[in-house]
């Protein structure tokens, strides 16, 4: 169901509300709010990635995550997460919504534990297309339902991460919440245009990379234009600088330094990277003359991205789009 029938659906059945109280006394209303409560209680079907069809009995109240972004979703929707995949890595590149230090992991992302799993008792195990490996599936779902959705999507970046995460509000009962944030975020991603106009930087090239520097050798995985970070940014005004289309999923391709030549002058470099990684990667590459020769190099249009999950939810896209307007607007206002 998309947001927009969710919302005509709760418009009619105010309208009914509002007819019973008209019409019948008090009894009649509390008897109205129990009904209510319990439609809202009531069981929840929905059709994962696979074509599959789960039903929960109600509301899922009891949920492991095996994907960072379903974990941030159900956090940021208030669900009650009862094991994450990979707990350590998740609180390193993902601050848009922090875990209780007495969550519970539950093994990596593409190797979930099923003791673990089986441990946490969860009435909801919600992953995406990678999460469980082979043969492991029939016995995740003698647990409990498992929900896969795709990862990633690069002919509908923006698309993808809004169906994944109402999907997981209807999971979880809590669609009034995934509207506000949805909301927003839509404010956000306004306000981040504003801001790109208000500098002058509309239609300025940027890349998101993350780097692999070995001594004076670098690797670059590129994102391209449908990654969601770049949709993102030129969803405020920038434009996608890389152009090789990259995987069908995440839109990503690999570049060496020679490779990023092809960047126009006023590229701006976003690079990608965590606490634990170095503090300046390229750092060996002072000698290297072809970096040195790169727009963004010379005209110091450089910048650290930390702890954003950039293949999230609403909540980490609305991160990224604010670092983006401040970076982007500053950075052309010293050219």
């Amino acid at each position: 169901m998309n947001r927009t029938d969710r919302l005509g659906r709760t418009t009619a059945a105010a309208a009914v509300v509002l007819l019973a109280l008209t019409a019948c006394g008090t009894t009649d209303v509390d008897e109205t709010e129990e009904d209510a409560a319990a439609a809202d209680s009531g069981p929840v079907t929905v059709t994962d990635y696979r074509g599959e069809e789960i039903t929960l009995d109600a509301p899922a109240e009891r949920v492991v995550t095996l994907e960072w972004a379903q974990t941030e979703n159900v956090e940021i929707l208030g669900g009650n997460q009862v094991g994450v995949a990979d707990l350590e890595g998740y609180g390193m590149w993902n601050s848009a919504a922090p875990l209780d230090e007495d969550t519970t992991d539950v093994g990596l992302r593409t190797e979930p534990s099923l003791e673990a799993i089986g441990q946490a008792d969860p009435d909801l195990i919600l992953g995406v297309d990678v999460s469980v490996p082979e043969g492991l599936l029939e016995d995740l779902e003698e647990i409990a339902p498992v929900v896969l959705q795709p990862g990633a999507d690069a002919s509908d970046p923006l698309g993808n991460m809004e169906e994944n995460f109402q999907m997981t509000a209807e999971l979880l009962g809590a669609e009034d919440r995934a509207d506000e944030v949805w909301a927003e975020f839509e404010a956000t991603r306004d306000a981040g245009a504003e801001a790109i106009e208000a500098a002058g930087a509309e239609g300025t090239p940027f890349v998101l990379v993350y780097p692999t520097v070995e001594g004076n050798t670098a690797t670059f995985r590129m994102h391209g234009p449908g990654a969601l970070a770049q949709t993102l940014g030129e969803e405020i005004g920038l434009e996608s600088a890389w152009e090789d289309e990259g995987d069908e999923a995440f839109a990503i391709s690999q570049s060496d330094i020679e490779g990023l030549t092809a960047l126009e002058d006023d590229t701006i470099l976003y690079w990608w990277t965590a606490e634990t990684e170095p503090e300046d990667p390229f750092s060996t590459l002072e000698d290297n003359s072809v970096w040195n020769s790169l727009g963004f190099v010379e005209n110091e249009a450089t910048h650290p991205v930390e702890e954003i999950w950039i293949y999230g939810g609403p909540a980490s896209a609305g991160q990224w789009i604010d670092y983006l307007a401040e970076t982007a607007a500053e950075t052309a206002g010293q050219q």
